[in-house]
């Protein structure tokens, strides 16, 4: 007896194995944001974390446009915004995550506040950024690397008299020195892509 409870008891732990826990915070790249996986939809979002949870509103796009999308948590430290795919927003399927709350953590240790050079280590590579001080000013361009396709990170420069070379509509280099010497810094918000 005390081996076929043994044996259920296994069955049981490998059947649930799969299964996460809807307070786990971690965000691995290409694969997931906490529970929420790509191809989910809202329906699979409010089951996996609650109805109460998930709130369907417009949510700011880029150069002021506002698009359709839901707050996950909202006003909590685990606050996400979600962007429904424009293809499908019927459905509503997920496709862009933007992380707001400080409780979500990247298993690769990306986050907000991080420097240039810490970015372009878990990158693997050294990446483009967008000239500063215009509407897509700061935001980085992975073409290759780990990070290229998984994620949106716009980076503010932390001193305040930024070179005239830094600004417009370019692409600078991350291991640029002058880009450097301004000391720029991953803001919040940063956009996981869940395509």
């Amino acid at each position: 007896m005390t081996r076929i409870l043994s044996c259920l008891l296994l069955l049981a732990v490998f059947l649930h194995a799969d299964e996460l826990d809807p307070k786990d915070n971690t965000i691995i790249l290409g694969k997931r944001v906490g529970l929420i996986k790509p191809g989910m939809t809202a329906a699979d979002i409010e089951h996996a974390y609650g109805k109460d949870s998930l709130k369907q509103q417009k949510i700011s796009g880029a150069e002021g446009e506002e698009i359709e999308g839901a707050k996950l948590f909202a006003e909590t430290d685990r606050e996400l915004e979600i962007v429904w795919d424009p293809d499908n927003e019927k459905k509503k399927v997920v496709f862009d995550i933007r992380v707001i709350g400080k409780a979500w953590k990247f298993e690769n240790g990306l986050k907000a506040g991080m420097t240039v050079e810490e970015v372009e280590k878990i990158n693997g590579r050294p990446f483009k950024i967008a000239g500063f001080e215009w509407d897509y000013g700061g935001y980085a361009n992975f073409d290759g690397g780990k990070l290229a396709g998984k994620v949106s990170i716009r980076f503010n420069p932390s001193v305040e008299n930024i070179p005239p070379y830094l600004s417009g509509d370019k692409q600078l280099s991350s291991n640029d020195k002058q880009l450097r010497a301004a000391k720029p810094l991953v803001e919040e918000g940063i956009s996981v892509f869940m395509r």
